[in-house]
C-alpha cells in the first residue's frame, strides 16, 4: 500500500513536460494504427461518405497528432488539446470518440497536470457537442462516452503503475546483479591473495632451501634447510586446505578472516626466523603497546610478509633487514628496508602481483604504498590511517 501511495504521489508531482516513452513495440503498433486510420478516412472521403472540410481538417490533424505519441507524448497531448478546443469552437464531433482513447494514452505517457488539462478540454468539447443542436450528440451517447473516457483514464493509470513497478523491479534486479558480481570479484581477489601468499612465501622458502641442499655438504646446514622445507611445506598444505574451505563456503571471506593470532609480533617473529635461516640479520623497531584495527593489522602484516618474500627471492645479497613501525597522529607508518646490492636475485620468477595488490589495498584504505630501490638497497614504505 505504501508503494502504491508513493507512486501516486510521484505521479502527481511529476514535471509538467515529463513523460514516459512508449515501448518500441507499442510505438510501431501506434504508427501502424494511425496509418490505417488515415487510409480508411481517405477512402471514406473519396467515396463521399464524410462531412465537410472543417471535419476533414480536424479529423486528419487529430489522427496525425496521435502519431506524435511515438516520439514526444507531451507535444502530442498539447497539439490534441488545441485541436479539441478548435473542434469545440467550430462544432466538429467526428474525432470525439477517438479522443476518449487518447485520455488513457495521455495518462500512461504524460504528467498528471498535462493529462488533467487534456481531460478537462475533452469534457468541455463533449459538453459543447451536447449543447450544440447541430452536433448530433444525444445525452445518452455523451454519458456513454464520458464513462468510456473514465475507463480509459483508469486503464492508462493502471498500465502506467504496472510499467513503473516493472521498471523499478528491473532496476533492483540490475543492482542486485551488480552487487553479486562485485561480491564475486571481491571473493576471487581474496582467494587470489591467499594463493599468492602461499605460493610466493612458502614455496619460495622451499625453493631456496632446496637450492642450499644442492650446494652444501655441511650436515648442520642441510638439517636446517630440511627443517625449513618441511615446515614451509606443512604450512603451505595447511593454507591450501584453508583456501579450499573458503572456496567451499566453509570459511568466512571477509578481510578480517585472515588468521593473525599473534598480530604484528607473531608476524615479525616468523619473518625474523625465515630470514635468519637465509643468513640475514633482522632489526625491528615496533612499539610495545601497539594497538591496531583489524583491517590495518591485516594490511601491515601483508606488507611485512610480502617484503620478506621479495628479499628472499630478489635480494640474495642482502645482509641486513630493518623493519620499523611507528604510529602517530592517527596514522601507522611501516618501513621495510634491506641492504641488497643491485642486480642480484635468487633466479625465481616474479609476477609483481603482490606489490600490485598491496598498492590497490592501501589506495582503497586512503593510505600510500611505495616500493623503490635506493642506493642503500630496496625500501618498502607504507602508510595507513587507523580509522579505515
Amino acid at each position: 500500500m505504501t508503494d502504491v501511495r508513493a507512486r501516486v504521489v510521484g505521479y502527481l508531482r511529476s514535471p509538467f513536460w515529463g513523460y514516459h516513452p512508449l515501448p518500441s513495440l507499442a510505438r510501431r503498433l501506434l504508427i501502424a494504427l494511425v496509418a490505417m486510420a488515415l487510409l480508411l478516412d481517405a477512402t471514406a472521403r473519396a467515396t463521399g461518405n464524410a462531412n465537410g472540410v472543417e471535419s476533414a481538417i480536424v479529423t486528419t490533424t487529430f489522427t496525425v497528432s496521435v502519431a506524435l505519441f511515438a516520439w514526444r507524448p507531451p507535444i502530442a497531448t498539447s497539439v490534441l488539446t488545441v485541436v479539441a478546443i478548435a473542434a469545440a469552437v467550430i462544432g466538429v464531433t467526428d474525432s470525439l470518440l477517438l479522443a476518449v482513447v487518447i485520455v488513457g494514452l495521455a495518462a500512461f505517457t504524460c504528467s498528471a497536470a498535462l493529462t488533467a488539462v487534456y481531460t478537462i478540454v475533452w469534457v468541455l468539447w463533449l459538453v459543447t457537442s451536447v449543447i450544440n443542436p447541430n452536433a448530433n450528440v444525444v445525452p445518452l451517447g455523451a454519458v456513454i462516452m464520458a464513462f468510456l473516457g473514465f475507463v480509459s483514464l483508469l486503464i492508462g493509470l493502471a498500465i502506467r503503475q504496472q510499467y513503473e513497478k516493472t521498471q523499478m523491479l528491473t532496476t533492483q534486479l540490475e543492482e542486485a546483479e551488480r552487487e553479486v558480481a562485485e561480491q564475486l570479484r571481491h571473493e576471487r581477489d581474496l582467494i587470489a591473495d591467499e594463493l599468492h601468499d602461499i605460493v610466493a612465501h612458502e614455496i619460495t622458502i622451499v625453493a631456496l632451501h632446496a637450492a642450499v641442499l644442492e650446494r652444501t655438504d655441511d650436515s648442520s646446514t642441510r638439517t636446517q634447510s630440511q627443517t625449513a622445507i618441511r615446515e614451509a611445506a606443512v604450512q603451505a598444505l595447511t593454507d591450501i586446505r584453508r583456501v579450499l574451505g573458503m572456496v567451499r563456503g566453509e570459511e568466512n571471506l571477509s578481510p578480517e578472516r585472515i588468521p593473525t593470532p599473534d598480530g604484528i609480533p607473531g608476524t615479525l617473529a616468523a619473518v625474523t626466523k625465515e630470514l635468519s635461516r637465509a643468513g640475514i640479520h633482522v632489526t625491528t623497531n615496533v612499539p610495545d603497546d601497539l594497538r591496531l584495527p583489524s583491517t590495518s593489522l591485516v594490511a601491515l602484516t601483508r606488507v611485512i610478509r610480502e617484503s620478506s618474500t621479495n628479499v628472499l627471492k630478489h635480494a640474495t645479497g642482502a645482509q641486513n633487514v630493518r623493519i620499523a613501525l611507528t604510529v602517530e597522529r592517527g596514522w601507522a607508518h611501516l618501513e621495510f628496508s634491506d641492504d641488497s646490492p643491485p642486480a642480484r636475485t635468487a633466479g625465481l620468477p616474479a609476477s609483481g602481483y603482490g606489490i600490485m595488490r598491496l598498492r590497490e589495498r592501501f589506495r582503497v584504505f586512503g593510505g600510500s604504498f611505495a616500493a623503490e630501490r635506493r642506493p642503500s638497497g630496496w625500501v618498502v614504505s607504507a602508510s595507513l590511517p587507523l580509522e579505515t
